[in-house]
């Protein structure tokens, strides 16, 4: 049984650090938001001083925001600051399976736009539907 799982951890081991292999590194011209999206609408993580040298995993395609690691941070900052981003790879962001693989556990997890409602509001939604039934139950028993 272990042996037939070897290749997979193998694999997956492999595939972890030919990804952080592939990232390359940059320098902040000017201070900058790290955000937890491409765009400016999602929340900022930190604040990035000037003349920091990042590490750059790819832009998006049109060259507008990189995904980059700054400092033990994952997110995204604006490229016009960040130096020639035309010999960065090209990634595609999927807000979710992003937010799932950095950011769980954060306060700005689920947190901007493309994403699902975070679980506050659920477990929001859960209160008040108990309240609301258990206001249910006492009218009925006013009622008799």
């Amino acid at each position: 049984m272990h042996r037939a799982l070897f290749p997979v951890a193998a694999g997956i081991a492999s595939f972890l650090f030919a990804s952080g292999a592939e990232a390359q590194t940059s320098v902040t011209s000017t201070t900058l938001n790290l955000r937890t999206g491409p765009a400016v609408a999602y929340p900022v993580i930190a604040t990035v001083p000037p003349r920091q040298v990042v590490a750059v995993y790819g832009c998006t395609a049109g060259r507008g925001w990189c995904d980059v690691g700054w400092s033990g941070y994952r997110g995204w900052l604006i490229a016009t600051y960040l130096g020639p981003v035309a010999t960065y790879p090209v990634v595609v962001y999927d807000p979710v399976v992003y937010h799932n693989a950095y950011y769980i556990g954060q306060p700005y997890y689920g947190v901007g736009p493309g994403l699902p409602p975070r679980m506050a509001a659920r477990r929001d939604a859960r209160i008040d539907y108990r309240v609301h039934r258990r206001m249910d139950r006492r009218w009925d028993r006013w009622g008799e």
